[in-house]
């Protein structure tokens, strides 16, 4: 017994061995303003693999931002949100989002009642926040009137009644109204002290959440294959660069030595038109090992 099991942990270790990698993973680096599209033209053209996470902003459901001054200055280039979020309380807030079908997507998240077991109870017109903030929200966000606010309320409140069961807390509602999203951004920093700004920002007055907007902007995945080694090159259209280095199934413990990855990831630097110079302010950390 103790001879299969010793053999049999052997195996396991051998097969460990044989499937196991190395890596090396590069700092993420502001490289400043780049001529994005041109980036990823280049890249085409080079014959670089762009079939890794790439986004596309054309091809995507997402809510069109308008025209918000600070915002273009920040980002440089064309963004969308994702994701728009408006608190009543921490733990109930309305939330805008596109569907499949391109629609303004409404819902209400409400996981502020609970049953004696614990239990979020099921959405009831009842547990609704008050009918003046969410009537305030609505027309604001959706660029309605009063009347037609209240007209939208009423159906969520009734789709509410019907949705038992569905998912505890939660009421949605589709509209063909687009979001109007200069008035949200407008009202959430008015009204907010404390902005942390990243791929989501999120809004406070003093301790109090009020909202919260998630943004997505073009980025890609360039990558080249050199002696079996992968390279990729993580680029945003916001300057934002990381550089990867995937080695082939059964290499854990093999190194590359830096003079080589250094000269492959130059040349897909000068190919695609990024700063070379910025290479040097990577430090690549190695990865032995995926155990």
């Amino acid at each position: 017994m103790a001879v299969l099991l010793f053999v049999g942990f052997f195996g396991f270790l051998m097969l460990m061995t044989i499937n196991d990698q190395a890596s090396y993973s590069g700092d993420t680096v502001d490289v400043g303003p780049i001529d994005y599209n041109s980036i990823v033209t280049k890249a085409e053209k080079a014959g670089y693999d762009l079939s890794g996470p790439y986004t596309k902003l054309d091809e995507a459901n997402l809510i069109e931002p308008g025209n918000v001054e600070s915002l273009e200055d920040r980002f440089k280039t064309d963004y969308r949100v994702s994701r728009i979020a408006l608190y009543y309380n921490l733990n109930t807030y309305l939330e805008f989002t596109k569907d499949e079908k391109n629609q303004t997507l409404v819902t209400l998240y409400n996981y502020s009642h609970y049953d004696d077991a614990g239990d979020i109870t099921p959405q009831m017109p009842s547990m609704f926040p008050e009918d003046s903030w969410m009537l305030k929200m609505l027309g604001m966000s959706l660029g309605l009137n009063e009347t037609d606010s209240g007209e939208f309320l009423k159906k969520l409140k009734n789709e509410a009644s019907t949705q038992k069961g569905v998912q505890k807390g939660v009421a949605s509602l589709t509209t063909k109204e687009n979001v109007d999203f200069p008035a949200v951004y407008a009202y959430l920093n008015q009204s907010k002290t404390t902005t942390f700004i990243g791929s989501e920002d999120k809004f406070y007055r003093s301790d109090t959440k009020l909202g919260c907007v998630r943004f997505v902007i073009p980025e890609t995945t360039i990558t080249q294959k050199h002696h079996f080694n992968k390279y990729e090159i993580y680029v945003s259209s916001s300057g934002l660069i990381r550089v990867d280095i995937m080695m082939p199934i059964g290499s854990a413990g093999k190194e590359i030595s830096e003079e080589e990855y250094r000269t492959v990831f130059r040349e897909m630097f000068e190919n695609v038109g990024l700063p070379v110079e910025k290479l040097d302010e990577i430090e690549f950390n190695y990865t032995p090992s995926i155990w």
